[in-house]
């Protein structure tokens, strides 16, 4: 009860310190600037090609598979399949209705549809993030594969991140929001199931 205390203040903590520290404090248009060539008005990594291909469709193709696999096998990780689908459909509920639009939508950075929208929570972090919901279903078997799991998820999370905002497609505000709902998802998950509730841990 504790630990989940915590992590409740933590993201508590969280909820204010993103807007705080990225939205109002500058921190999203100082790493956007990073990106965009204000004399072409544009981000010159945008189509690139190792950006665009490998580091955003396959990389969904590969997760997608992963999850199948998971899905395949059973147990424990058809589980945490389940519960990184769930991850996968609140983040993309919120992103559909979300009034914020991405960068490079915006004329500031030589967009032309500022009220497009539906860029926030970030989509493609999920690829690492959804992973969360794996991990929720490992911690109560052992803890090498749970960390592992939570290992994986916060660095494709943040490197899938990292190529969209590079890219000009998110804010790292938005790729923080992803987190900050998965994770918060995971908590409920974790205080509702039963199933999900950790064991002791193996020796």
């Amino acid at each position: 009860m504790r630990r989940d205390l915590l992590q409740v203040a933590a993201l508590a903590a969280g909820a204010l310190l993103i807007p705080l520290l990225f939205s109002y404090g500058g921190a999203d248009r100082w790493l956007a600037g990073l990106f965009f060539d204000p004399v072409r008005r544009v981000f010159p990594l945008r189509d690139d090609w190792w950006l665009a291909v490998p580091g955003h469709t396959s990389l969904k193709w590969v997760a997608l598979g992963f999850w199948l696999a998971c899905v395949a096998w059973g147990g424990r990780l058809r589980r945490g399949a389940f519960y990184m689908a769930a991850i996968v459909a609140v983040v993309l509920a919120v992103k559909h209705y979300s009034p914020y639009s991405c960068p490079w939508d915006l004329p500031e950075y030589g967009g032309s549809k500022p009220d497009a929208g539906s860029c926030l929570p970030a989509a493609h972090p999920l690829t690492g993030f959804a992973l969360f919901g794996l991990y929720l279903a490992l911690r109560g078997g052992g803890r090498r594969e749970a960390r592992a799991a939570l290992a994986a998820a916060w660095g494709v999370g943040l490197a899938a991140g990292a190529i969209q905002m590079a890219r000009g497609a998110h804010f790292a505000s938005h790729v923080l929001w992803t987190a900050w709902v998965a994770w918060g998802l995971t908590l409920l998950l974790s205080m509702l199931l039963p199933a999900a509730a950790p064991r002791r841990w193996r020796a």
